[in-house]
């Protein structure tokens, strides 16, 4: 079964012209997102697979190359979780 990821509700979140910024209250952590990024953000605004959120880009961006596509998305992904701004359904839970 995929792990499914959900924002961290302690998060803030601030749009910035093209750009959007989290901040990290727990640990003091930003990062500034670009439009993909933002994207992906957005889509965890319910749990979601990481299956989910690739087809979600996929989508908007019909033109970019697949694979290139799911290697940013879990990069992004992997970035988000590495501050603590996502985090699996689980934990978000407390399990």
């Amino acid at each position: 079964m995929s792990d499914r990821l959900v924002r961290n509700a302690q998060v803030e979140m601030a749009p910035m012209k093209e750009e959007t910024v989290l901040f990290n209250p727990t640990n003091n952590k930003f990062c500034i997102l670009n439009v993909t990024a933002a994207l992906i953000w957005n889509q965890l605004e319910q749990p979601k697979t990481v299956q989910e959120i690739v087809n979600a880009v996929r989508e908007r961006f019909a033109s970019a190359d697949p694979s290139r596509v799911e290697r940013d998305v879990q990069r992004a992904l992997d970035e988000l979780r590495s501050i603590e701004c996502v985090m699996s359904v689980a934990k978000a839970v407390g399990f």
